[in-house]
């Protein structure tokens, strides 16, 4: 009987020993479970975290392409550019790994959108973001709105400076001259009665001072003076009939040919006339009739554009000892002289530019390049027989001198200056070829409205 019973109770401590196993057996799985679970989600979750990384890095990508490169390409053929141009294409989008990582990639494409103008117009940047491998691989949208303008930056499309000296025989052709100062020997400038390509009026000066004939270089002189253009007469016929001045004044042939430049306006609806056929009232009305401004390249566009040239190659911090930017490498080059600390009121000689950037044919859109020169605390000597296609910007107001050296220049572009010497031969053009291509860097882009897509 205790042998039945000695019996019966190991059955029974087997059996609860076999359950306990498959407890801890089904626990352990769950755990398991749970566990494995746990880390897909968690892998899950940082996957989509590096996904929404990789996007904003190809939306970033993207920014920076439409600074260096510009808008031109996109215009012409997106959201169908092809294997031309991924950054315009939809289907086979600009794709690239994220920097320093091994499963983390970017789809990007530009989309132009309806409206605007030349001077400012809305894109749409699309990037979606990769990450992980495998079909459990991540994915997240972004979106966002960038506004390309130029007219947030406010440079002349023009020749400007604070003070223009007329001599030798400058020919202009296409361009007007803008100035807050005074602008001497006015019969030397020849426009050759071309109009100007940037406002569709005659090529003329524009000065919120005064326009002389007389002899001079100071910022300054007087409205009495005898050689004044507009002293007797406020609408001169002959050369000067489309130049504006402080002492200019009505003129009803020029205010009907052209009533946005030249009709009577108070453009700042302060109750005062800014603007009357011949006559601008101060600096102001200047800067604001032709959308110009006195400072064109703010502290942190130039921050942008030192960013540029440096990635070229093409940021110097002095006016000699610097190499020509090679068009076939960068077709939007900066060109940067930093000399406000290493040598200010450095002149940098652009004879060495020679033919490399001269405007080639433009038909059917074959010339589509730019090249921008900034020099920032020095001066500029145009020399030689250089044949020149730039946007040049002279940023200092105690130096920023435009001196023409030996040879006949010849340059097609813009041109912003403190003062501006046009002793010798010079020729200078603009034409709607070039401003089709004004470089990319001049622009203000602004990142808008961006948004997750799948959030």
């Amino acid at each position: 009987m205790h042998e039945t019973s000695r019996h019966r109770d190991e059955g029974s401590a087997l059996v609860i020993t076999v359950m306990v196993m498959a407890l801890v057996a089904v626990l352990g799985t769950t755990v398991l479970g749970v566990t494995v679970n746990n880390l897909g989600a968690t892998r899950r979750a940082t996957d989509a975290t590096l996904a929404l990384d990789a996007a904003d890095a190809g939306l970033n990508q993207a920014v920076a392409y439409l600074r260096s490169s510009g808008t031109r390409a996109l215009d012409a053929c997106s959201p169908a550019c092809g294997a031309a141009n991924p950054w315009g294409d939809e289907e086979t989008p600009m794709s690239a790994p994220v920097a320093n990582s091994d499963d983390q990639r970017y789809e990007s494409w530009i989309v132009p959108q309806p409206g605007g103008s030349a001077d400012a117009r809305t894109y749409r940047v699309h990037s979606r973001g990769l990450a992980g491998a495998g079909e459990a691989r991540a994915q997240r949208l972004v979106e966002a709105d960038v506004t390309v303008s130029l007219v947030d930056v406010g440079l002349p499309l023009g020749v400007y400076a604070r003070s223009v000296q007329g001599a030798g025989t400058p020919d202009l052709s296409g361009v007007s001259i803008f100035s807050t100062g005074c602008v001497w020997n006015r019969s030397k400038i020849d426009f050759g009665g071309t109009t100007d390509a940037a406002y569709g009026i005659p090529a003329a000066v524009h000065s919120s001072q005064v326009i002389t004939d007389r002899n001079g270089n100071n910022k300054t002189c007087s409205g009495s003076d005898s050689k004044a253009i507009h002293r007797s007469q406020p609408c001169p016929s002959g050369a000067f009939r489309w130049d504006q001045d402080s002492i200019g004044g009505p003129c009803s042939d020029l205010a009907g040919a052209h009533p946005r430049y030249y009709g009577r306006d108070d453009l700042d609806g302060d109750g005062d006339i800014d603007v009357d056929g011949t006559f601008l009232a101060d600096d102001a009305a200047l800067l604001d009739l032709f959308g110009i401004e006195d400072d064109p390249l703010p502290e942190w566009k130039l921050a942008e554009l030192r960013t540029v040239a440096t990635s070229q190659g093409s940021y110097w911090r002095s006016a000699s000892g610097w190499s020509v930017p090679d068009p076939a490498t960068y077709p939007n080059s900066v060109l940067y002289f930093d000399l406000t600390r290493t040598e200010p009121g450095g002149t940098v000689d652009l004879k060495a530019l020679g033919s490399t950037w001269a405007q080639s044919s433009c038909e059917d859109g074959a010339w589509t390049r730019s090249l921008l020169i900034v020099i920032d605390g020095g001066n500029v000597k145009m020399n030689g027989n250089s044949e020149v296609a730039a946007s040049i910007v002279l940023t200092s107001r105690t130096y920023g001198e435009v001196d023409k050296g030996n040879g006949n220049p010849d340059y097609v572009g813009t041109l912003f200056a403190n003062t501006l010497n046009l002793a010798g031969a010079f020729d200078f053009e603009l034409n709607q070829c070039f401003l089709d291509n004004l470089s990319p860097s001049l622009f203000s882009v602004s990142v808008e409205d961006y948004r997750e897509i799948d959030r």
